[in-house]
């Protein structure tokens, strides 16, 4: 498998570990991207799992803000 893919392609072939077989993987700028099985993880807002928990993080200070 090649590490850069030429400039007109759009998905390829390869294995995926999240899904564990060969899924269509997108190509983005010559570089093997996410798969397109199950896509990148996100919640109803759009946001990664990480964006939320420091989105929940700001809301939780907001209501308990600290004393000194």
């Amino acid at each position: 498998m090649p590490e850069h893919y030429q400039r007109w392609v759009t998905e390829t072939l390869s294995y995926c570990n999240s899904c564990r077989r060969i899924t269509r993987h997108a190509v983005s700028g010559g570089r093997l991207a996410h798969c397109l099985e199950h896509g990148p993880k996100v919640n109803a807002q759009g946001e990664s799992k990480a964006q939320a928990k420091r989105r929940e993080a700001r809301e939780k200070a907001k209501q308990n803000p600290t004393l000194f």
